[in-house]
């Protein structure tokens, strides 16, 4: 059985974070070092292998990159060793990674890198020692336990000895750099790696004392020793290397050591202190000592809340790499015993059932991979979900056939935990048999199945691997298909991603399908895909030839029309903000002529007036009817697709009744708005996403209103206007998905709109909701809103004449925030509407209540060397006031002295404000 991605469009400008997975031998030699880490620091340590490989056999190899090859292999071949979950090929790799590193320190002993080399050799003896303790874990057999627990201290004791000499030559070289080399000088960069290094080597050696000592029962003499021994080391690190990223984790084993001796405060004390450091450098440290927090908690029977911590850690740490890390899969392992432990004080039984299966899945995901919690993992599973543990030793002793069979009918039945370690079983035999047809259809399978499981990335390698090394094998061609299926969702799943190297990676891949699938589907797919993202970059010639490129014969042809001629529509707008009109009418033309050419295949072949393609492609073309100031054309076209609609919901008809709401906006039929505004509202679907609809258009309507006043048009205004203040109540008075942004816009359109009334009425819902909801009070900038939605209810009081509670609203506003400037303009608003709504506000002495109030704003902002708008704003108000009370002359001379001061008075709209104040002024 072959699986296979469902035909859907991918909707994407996504992205991984990778540089490109191709690496073949024409590339750039130049650029190989860098290209190397960059594979090296993602984790693909397989692909980086094969690149240095390639790369080294080229004439132009660098000398640098040549002298350390055997380095940079070795490091590699230990880096993939230490994340690989076959322990077989762990340690098949641990011997190639010691043959090379022997290599380098032999060839190159003076090599400014090799300290670096002794120090991965120790490291290595550490690996060898973890891979060990690793097959004890898994063997039932207590003599074959004892000898790998024995190999294992064996190995550590090597690595102590290899530290040692490391630390001895790092320090003799050290120790011959002078104190200080100035920037730019090569010898500051080779002091400073080997600083780090010797630093490295003496952590590395007291965290083999730590690693030691787990070799031991809990509670044993041997334990309790190496324990000691390695927290007497981890102190004096901390000390030394306080501000060093080395000390930094000395201090994080000095608190794990402290957490084995009972500890627990003190170890929860330097775990909290490590988490509070904001240096993103620290990220991956702050993974482990999270993890470690977590254990205390356990320790400490605190189970709902170390259960909740770990749920806050996975989220936080949501990509694959993490969750299978170690400290991942620890971190996991924490959450499955946590909520075991809260079992007995389940209060149903319904409760009880939904908390074992989150414990079940969570191991299940754990025994997937070799890691110190295998075991532990395996046991609790054999009691809470008897058949998966059993599954999970049992599988490695399948043929390839049983493997692939079994694999293939888990994968039938959905069954992705179950698939997943069949299907690596079937590979690790296929390898064995160097049978690279059958390897390649089950790996085709395992991408798949990671597809499936949401592992995206891990998919993604697969895939690419196929598409790339096979390019012509059967699968092939799918397998690249699910790479860009895996690629599309990981960018909508992982958002905190370099997304620059994640869009280069991407067109990589996908220029690569289109030359290699021509022909297939699979190459449509990929040319789809560059339009998509070549349009969401701005690149719309070249998104243009790419979805011209798809052929009529195509199933994918009409879509990608649709495509094009968006991508046409804004090529036109981009050349008109250039001022190349001509060019922009040709591509508007072309974008016109696309639409309608898909438009009526489809009607040709039948399509009806219900088919989503079709509405969607209405919609496109009336989108740009719309903004041509073509409205009668788009309800021409809007109006039978709309009538013949017998499904009214779901966003397909939400945006086909929005585009004919805006036609009808745009030919001055209001009353058809309206009622389409109320066919939205009955269309359902998210209330959020339904009011936020109201929110585009009302701005829509905002953004009309302000072209029909540039143009002079006062009918058309009047007529806008009076829409969009329907389109206001109708949002404020939306009863779900109503947000606190949409409700504030919409009373201040309404108090700019001389609608106070309304606009009251919504400020005080916004208070009544908001002021006492906890999750909102807990965000930053809570306290500004809701401030600002004060401000605006004493405005809309003031707008509505009621002088008194909006004196005492302000009056408490300003005793509530005396340092904050807002208060005090509205103040000065509202004495100055008292003022003006007072005939005898001269006698009175009203007017020079303003003009105080404004004038003190102005001298307290004046102080500042910026002075902000408000400054001006102020001045010109305590002006305004002054020729109110009849004293022109102090008014003129206000602004003018301010004017001299600053010719600009804080922009534009403010000197005019100026300006037309002293031409009014008698």
């Amino acid at each position: 059985m072959s699986p296979c991605i469902s035909k859907r469009s991918i909707a994407l400008v996504l992205f991984l974070v990778l540089p490109p997975l191709s690496a073949r031998a024409d590339e750039d030699a130049r650029t190989a070092a860098s290209f190397i880490q960059g594979l090296r620091d993602r984790g693909y340590y397989d692909l980086a292998t094969e690149y240095l490989a390639q790369i080294v056999k080229q004439a132009d190899a660098p000398p640098e990159l040549l002298s350390t090859a055997d380095y940079e292999f070795g490091r590699m071949l230990l880096d993939e060793a230490s994340k690989s979950g076959d322990l077989a090929r762990r340690k098949d790799l641990l011997d190639q990674a010691r043959v090379k590193l022997d290599a380098f320190t032999k060839s190159s002993p003076k090599h400014p890198k090799a300290p670096e080399a002794l120090v991965d050799l120790a490291r290595l003896l550490v690996e060898r020692g973890h891979l060990s303790m690793l097959q004890a874990d898994e063997t039932d057999n207590k003599t074959e336990k004892e000898t790998k627990l024995a190999e294992a201290r064996s190995s550590f004791d090597s690595a102590r000895s290899a530290y040692t000499s490391a630390e001895e030559r790092l320090q003799a070289v050290f120790s011959k750099y002078k104190p200080f080399y100035p920037e730019g000088d090569p010898l500051k960069d080779a002091k400073e790696r080997t600083h780090v290094a010797l630093m490295q080597a003496k952590l590395q050696k007291a965290v083999v004392d730590y690693e030691q000592g787990q070799t031991f029962p809990l509670g044993s003499k041997e334990r309790s020793d190496f324990l000691n021994k390695g927290l007497v080391q981890f102190e004096d690190l901390y000390k030394r290397y306080r501000v060093q990223m080395a000390g930094l984790t000395a201090q994080m084993w000095q608190g794990k050591c402290y957490e084995e001796q009972g500890e627990y405060g003190k170890a929860m004390g330097i775990y909290n202190g490590l988490m509070e450091h904001a240096d993103p450098r620290l990220r991956s440290l702050q993974r482990y000592v999270g993890y470690f927090r977590i254990i205390v908690m356990g320790k400490r029977k605190e189970y709902a809340l170390a259960a909740d911590e770990s749920v806050r850690w996975l989220q936080a740490n949501n990509t694959p790499d993490a969750i299978r890390s170690k400290e991942g899969l620890g971190v996991q392992l924490e959450l499955a015993k946590n909520i075991i432990a809260q079992l007995p004080s389940a209060s149903s039984e319904a409760e009880k059932t939904g908390a074992i299966k989150k414990v079940t899945d969570t191991l299940g995901n754990i025994v997937r991979y070799s890691s110190p919690y295998k075991a532990e993992a395996i046991d609790l599973l054999r009691k809470y979900k008897p058949s998966a543990a059993a599954n999970a030793t049992d599988v490695a002793r399948l043929n390839y056939e049983d493997a692939v069979s079994q694999g293939e009918q888990a994968l039938a039945s959905h069954e992705w935990d179950r698939a997943e370690p069949l299907l690596k079983q079937a590979i690790r035999r296929a390898q064995t048999a160097k049978d690279i047809d059958k390897t390649n259809y089950t790996r085709y399978n395992l991408a798949f199945c990671y597809f499936m499981q949401k592992r995206y990335y891990e998919a993604v390698v697969l895939a690419d691997h196929l598409a790339r090394r096979y390019p012509q094998q059967g699968l092939s061609a799918k397998a690249a298909e699910i790479g860009m299926a895996s690629l599309a969702e990981a960018y909508n799943t992982y958002t905190a991603v370099d997304r620059g190297a994640d869009l280069a990676n991407l067109i990589e891949l996908a220029k690569y399908m289109a030359d290699t699938y021509p022909e297939l589907e699979q190459g449509d797919t990929a040319r789809l895909t560059l339009g998509q993202i070549y349009q969401g970059t701005g690149k719309y010639p070249l998104a243009i030839d790419s979805l011209a490129a798809v052929p009529s014969k195509s199933s994918k042809w009409l879509e990608a029309q649709n495509r094009l001629g968006a991508a046409h529509w804004m090529n036109s707008q981009a050349l008109r903000s250039t001022s190349k009109t001509a060019d922009a009418d040709a591509e508007l033309a072309k974008a016109v002529a696309t639409l309608q050419t898909a438009l009526k295949t489809r009607q040709d072949s039948g399509a009806p007036l219900t088919d989503p393609a079709l509405v969607a492609n209405a919609c496109d073309l009336a989108d740009i009817y719309l903004e041509t100031s073509r409205p009668d054309d788009a309800l021409k076209l809007l109006d039978p697709i709309a009538k013949a609609q017998t499904n009214t919901t779901g966003p397909g008809f939400s945006r086909l009744t929005a585009n004919l709401l805006r036609a009808h906006i745009g030919v001055n039929q209001v009353d058809l708005a309206m009622a389409d505004m109320s066919s939205l509202e009955k269309a359902g679907g998210s209330g959020s996403s339904l009011t936020q609809l109201y929110f585009r258009l009302g701005k829509l309507l905002e953004k009309e209103m302000e072209s029909l006043d540039k143009k002079g048009d006062k009918a058309g205004k009047s007529r806008t206007q009076a829409a969009y203040l329907k389109f206001l109540n109708a949002l404020a008075a939306s009863k779900s998905g109503q947000t606190y942004e949409s409700l504030q816009w919409a009373g201040e359109q309404m108090l700019a709109l001389s609608n106070p009334k309304d606009a009251e009425a919504v400020f005080r819902t916004i208070l009544k909701s908001y002021e006492k909801d906890e999750v909102f009070l807990k965000t930053s900038g809570s306290g500004d809103r809701l401030l600002r939605t004060r401000l605006k209810l004493a405005a809309s009081l003031r707008g509505q004449r009621n002088f008194a509670e909006a004196e005492s609203m302000i009056s408490l506003l300003i005793t509530e925030n005396p340092k904050t400037i807002e208060p005090l303009m509205e103040k000065g608003h509202l004495l100055e509407d008292k003022a003006a709504a007072d005939q005898n506000a001269i006698s009175k002495g009203s007017w020079s209540l303003a003009f105080n109030q404004w004038k003190s704003i102005a001298t307290r902002l004046g102080s500042a060397r910026a002075k902000p708008l408000e400054y001006y704003e102020a001045w010109y108000h305590a002006a305004l006031a002054l020729s109110k009370e009849g004293k022109p002359k102090e008014a003129r001379q206000t602004l003018a002295s301010i004017m001299r001061l600053s010719a600009n008075v804080g922009g534009p709209e403010m000197k005019k404000k100026y300006t037309d104040l002293l031409s009014q002024i008698k």
